[in-house]
């Protein structure tokens, strides 16, 4: 059962500009009140419905008819919203996923595919602090990387060029492993030389250089020479890591708006798990 069918709620007047409003007060784990409306309280509502329609349960939790009207009416948007058997079918058509009804309700993929179709519960903030609290590592700024780079210019569809360049930056790559320090040698002798450059890369983030030997620069750890020269349409390269430095934190206020769509996505999910999981059952 969910909290809020454990809530306990009692009528509060509120007689601001002459009118007469009810609201509602709900007790917290920690024993603090505050203010609640249905709508917050949306997936709980439409999870408990069935309980909440029972009389004890009613009684219980001092639910009043305003809240079964709206958990019938969020009950009803939900059921229009989630996909059907045919639409589960369609959609992981759609996206290349094959299999039997029994199969496709149980693949994570598809309950991904079909979580934007639920409504989500938006946290509140404390929910949003706490989430953030306890999964700070992965809400920092991305990492920076650094090293460098010597590009012997040419055609790489040329045979004969191919053949001595590549031999050359085999050999340059011998260099680097065996002793580092040479690379500012070697971009100065590589910048003399027509055709050829060099020079350091970074800081600079994943995705913050565009250039056809990214994937592979990226992939090296500190302190690492790419096995192989890289081939391009300049040429071949030869890559090499400095540093990386871990990004740094970032601070609760600069990233609330991220925490609470991972939030929402996750509750999206929740909601679809639960609807395909319904669904095996019954198949």
């Amino acid at each position: 059962m969910s909290n809020f069918a454990r809530d306990r709620r009692s009528p509060e007047r509120d007689s601001s500009a002459g009118a007469s409003v009810t609201a509602f007060v709900v007790q917290s784990h920690s024993g603090r009140s505050q203010s609640g409306r249905p709508q917050r309280r949306a997936f709980d509502l439409i999870e408990n419905l069935a309980l909440l329609r029972q009389p004890l349960v009613q009684a219980e939790a001092l639910l009043s008819a305003v809240e079964l009207r709206a958990a019938e009416m969020l009950m009803t948007i939900a059921g229009a919203m989630a996909p059907t058997p045919d639409e589960i079918r369609d959609i992981a058509e759609h996206h290349g996923i094959a299999g039997t009804l029994p199969e496709l309700l149980r693949n994570p993929a598809v309950a991904g595919l079909v979580a934007a179709r639920f409504p989500s519960q938006a946290p509140d903030r404390a929910t949003c602090r706490a989430y953030y609290e306890a999964h700070a590592e992965t809400f920092r700024a991305a990492d920076l990387y650094e090293g460098g780079e010597i590009l012997i210019g040419g055609d790489v569809t040329d045979r004969d060029w191919r053949s001595e360049a590549y031999g050359r930056a085999e050999r340059i790559i011998a260099m680097l492993h065996y002793d580092r320090r040479v690379f500012d040698d070697l971009v100065v002798h590589a910048t003399a030389t027509s055709g050829d450059r060099g020079g350091r890369i970074g800081p600079v983030a994943k995705g913050g250089w565009e250039s056809d030997v990214a994937a592979p620069f990226f992939s090296l750890k500190a302190g690492e020479v790419f096995p192989l020269p890289v081939p391009s349409q300049q040429g071949f390269h030869i890559l090499l890591m400095d540093r990386i430095a871990p990004g740094a934190p970032r601070p609760f206020a600069e990233v609330e708006g991220e925490v609470i769509r991972r939030l929402a996505d996750r509750s999206r999910l929740a909601a679809a798990r639960r609807h395909l999981e319904e669904l095996a059952v019954q198949a």
